[in-house]
C-alpha cells in the first residue's frame, strides 16, 4: 500500500509541476508579445530611436526569459527566436520598415508558438 501512495504522490507532483510550467510559459509569452506590440507601433510610425530603445528593453527581457525557457523548451525553438531577434535588430538599425515588420511577425509567431507546443493536447501527444 505504501508504494502506491508514493507513486500517486509523485504523479500529483509531476502534474502540478507541469501545470505551473505551462502557466509560466503562457504568461511570459504574453508579456513578450505585448512588448513586441509596443515595438511594432514605433516601427510602423518610423520612430527609430524609440524602436531601438524598446528593442534593447525587449532583448533584456528575453535574456532573462531564455535562461529559464532553455531548461523547459527545445533549444531549436530558442535558437529560432534568437535568430529572428538578431535579424530584427539589424533591420531596426538600418531603418528598413518592411523587413523589420516582417521579422516582428516571425518573432511574435515563434514566441506564441512555444506555449501552444508545450500544452497538453492530443495533437502534441500523438
Amino acid at each position: 500500500m505504501k508504494p502506491l501512495i508514493i507513486i500517486a504522490a509523485l504523479i500529483v507532483i509531476i502534474i502540478a509541476g507541469s501545470c505551473f510550467t505551462l502557466s509560466a510559459l503562457g504568461s511570459e509569452s504574453q508579456r513578450l508579445a505585448q512588448s513586441l506590440s509596443e515595438l511594432e507601433q514605433d516601427i510602423e510610425k518610423q520612430n527609430w530611436e524609440a524602436a531601438s530603445e524598446k528593442l534593447g528593453e525587449f532583448h533584456s527581457k528575453w535574456d532573462k526569459v531564455s535562461s529559464i525557457w532553455s531548461m523547459l523548451v527545445d533549444h531549436y525553438e530558442i535558437d529560432s527566436i534568437e535568430l529572428a531577434l538578431a535579424q530584427l535588430a539589424a533591420y531596426v538599425k538600418t531603418r528598413d520598415k518592411n523587413e523589420a515588420l516582417s521579422r516582428m511577425s516571425s518573432l511574435r509567431t515563434l514566441i506564441k508558438h512555444i506555449p501552444e507546443k508545450e500544452a497538453f493536447s492530443l495533437q502534441n501527444i500523438f
